[in-house]
Formats: structure tokens, sequence, C-alpha cells
């Protein structure tokens, strides 16, 4: 990343795409939290891009990934309800109240306020690795990346949508794709916390014969995977072999960067994780309310928050669309050993998937419009030169 130039001579540093007036400036190592050597190689990394290559639009659909993941969701959820024997669709669709309505609302209200933590998480980590946007401005971008991922019948991710939106305002793709990857990765982090805190609170969830022991085997596993990422990320000998690399390496390169500077502010990752924590918990409240909404009195706050984070590990596997289907059998399988029918399971987990496809509709308008801004320059919310291929 380059600097911001000054009379110091020596503040001259390389720049982003082609010193792009509209591309955002980069902070002074003693910001960021590299030192001058590793700024200097993060310079190296970024002088090698060919802008040609930049991808300035969200790519194509693949629509035989999408059917794959498509007959794969209906398919599991049929054959749930098939060789499970106390369930009857009239079960799991029962009859809506006007009391199930208020909570479905509140189950959505307390997603659409999660999104905002996610932004502050998001906006956190883009901080320390030299991105400085507007938060309305990342916001937007994020409810368009929830939008696509929950709302829309795409075969990419909105992830993919957030870095190409960040990366078309500042002009540096690797960057945004470090910061969307390293703020998903505090999830990783986040949601074993999460659930090993509810087991401790309610140490019978951890007597439930099977159900005790996926959850914990799921939890450690994520914490030692993470680990094992953070250190090929983070260590000279992993990604920072790829400095100076181009193509998709300098995307990794970037991200090793930015374990760098976490490294040397810690303060600033405690902060990025407090946000990580308000987020995965109220996701746990989404799901609380929703059940409520059911009327599902045997899943308590400590019931979700020791469950559903392992769910949502497990059904984040590129199986199923949306986690439909992977999403219902882990809640048989929690919330039946603390006594909710079959039936029931399986319809709060289809109740939590509509939960999050309308409280992703929020990001409607910001992937309608929100990708026609042109670059923003650090700190302010002035727009800069539009790129020259707006994000769809």
């Amino acid at each position: 990343m380059s600097e911001q130039q000054g009379d110091d001579p020596d503040d001259q540093r390389a720049g982003t795409v082609g010193d792009d007036p509209g591309s955002t400036p980069r902070p002074h190592a003693a910001d960021s939290g590299l030192t001058d050597s590793d700024e200097q190689e993060r310079a190296e990394a970024i002088a090698e891009i060919d802008a040609d290559t930049l991808p300035h639009e969200v790519p194509r659909n693949d629509w035989w990934k999408l059917a794959l993941r498509l007959v794969f969701s209906i398919g599991f959820l049929a054959l749930l309800i098939w060789r499970l024997p106390d369930v009857r669709l009239g079960d799991i669709f029962p009859k809506p109240t006007p009391m199930s309505a208020v909570w479905i609302a509140v189950a959505v209200g307390v997603h659409v306020v999660a999104y905002v933590l996610q932004t502050l998480r998001w906006s956190q980590v883009s901080d320390t690795l030299g991105i400085h946007l507007p938060f309305r401005r990342m916001f937007s971008h994020l409810l368009a990346g929830e939008f696509v991922s929950n709302a829309l019948p795409t075969s990419f991710g909105g992830d993919v949508v957030r870095v190409v939106r960040q990366g078309n305002d500042v002009g540096d793709y690797a960057d945004s794709f470090a910061a969307t990857g390293i703020e998903r990765l505090t999830g990783w982090l986040v949601l074993p916390l999460i659930s090993f805190m509810a087991l401790a609170l309610e140490p019978e969830y951890l007597q439930l014969g099977t159900a005790s022991v996926v959850t914990v085997v799921t939890n450690v596993a994520t914490l030692v995977l993470l680990c094992g990422v953070l250190w090929a990320a983070g260590h000279e000998r992993g990604a920072g072999r790829l400095l100076g690399r181009e193509g998709w390496r300098r995307y990794l390169a970037a991200v090793h960067l930015g374990v760098v500077a976490f490294r040397h502010r810690p303060a600033q990752a405690l902060r990025v994780v407090a946000a990580g924590i308000g987020f995965q918990f109220l996701q746990c409240v989404s799901v609380w309310a929703a059940a409520r909404a059911l009327g599902i009195d045997e899943v308590g706050i400590l019931t979700a928050m020791a469950f559903f984070p392992p769910t949502a590990v497990i059904q984040n596997l590129p199986l199923a669309l949306g986690g439909l289907g992977i999403r219902e059998a882990m809640f048989v399988l929690f919330l039946g050993a603390v006594g909710v029918p079959d039936a029931r399971a399986i319809a709060l987990g289809l109740t939590v998937y509509v939960v999050f496809v309308l409280a992703s509709l929020a990001g409607a308008p910001s992937f309608a419009v929100g990708g026609r801004a042109g670059r923003t320059a650090a700190g302010s919310g002035s727009p800069g030169a539009p790129p020259d291929t707006p994000a769809s």
C-alpha cells in the first residue's frame, strides 16, 4: 500500500494501481502497525498489479453449480423428512398466529442490527489494513453482499460482491480480499467461543450423547483449523513467501500482511473480536426469537448459543443452497437432544432460513445502486473518480 505523501522524501512510496488520484491513500507504517520493511514489501507487491486483470465486475453466474446445490438441498430435506417417522408436513408448517408474526419481526430486526456489528468488524479490519472508507459506504457493501448470499439464486457468494465493490472504491482488490478474508476468519474464532461459553454455563449440555460430542468436536476442529490457517497466513515461510508474486498469489500475500498488521496491534485485534462476539450473539438471539415464533419453549438463549454456532460452521460447507437441508439436520440432532420434536426442529431451521432471507432484503437497494459510486478518499465521504466499470 502507498502511504500519504508529505514533504519528507522518505514518505514517497509506491502507490496503488497507477497512483490514480481517486485511489485511497494508505496510512503510514506507524499507523498500520507494519514495519518499514513490511510496508516496502506491500508496495512492491502492489506495484506488480496488471490493471487489465482487475475484477471490476462480479463474476458471472455458473448456473450448473447453483442447480447442483439446489438439488442437494431439496434432496437432503426430502430424505430427512422421509427417514424420520414422526415428521409430518402439517407439523413442519404450523398455522401462523399474530404473535408468530411479531416474533418473526423481532428475529428479522435483530438480524439487521447484527449486520451493523458485522460491518463494524469489517471496518475495523479494513482500517488496520489501511483501507479507510465511510461506515455508511461499507454498510451498503455488506448489505449488498448479504442480499446476494441469502436472497438471490447465484453460484457466487456475497463476499465476492464485498471484495469487488470495496476494491472498486479503493483501487486495490488484493487488500479488499484480505480485509474480507480476515474478517471472516474472526468468525471462525468467535463461533466456538460462544458455544463453549454456553456449555460452561449449562454443563448438562455436555451430557447429551451424540449431540454433545458433535458440538465439542466441531468447536475444537474449527479452532484447530483456524490456528493452522492463521499460522500459514502469518508466517514468512507460509503466505509470506508469496510477497511480490503476481496473480492469485498476490491476494494471499495481502492476507499475510494483514495478519502481520494485527500482530503489531493486539488492542485492535481485541476490538475486532469483541465486535464479532456481538454479531454472532445477536444471530443466536435471532434464532431464539424464531423459536419463540414457533412456540418452541425448549430453545432458550443458552440453547441457541450452545448449538447454533456449530450448526453455522457445518452449514457453511459448500454443498447446500444457503445451508438449506444441512441446517435442519443439525437442528434435529442438537435440539432433539433437549426435547424438541423432529418436525419442530426442521420447522425452526426453515424459519431461521426465512428470517435470514427477509433480513437480507434490506440489501436490495444497495445491490441495485450501491456499486455505482466512485472511489472514496480515505477518511472522507467525498467520492473520487469513478472506476472504469461499475460493479453490478
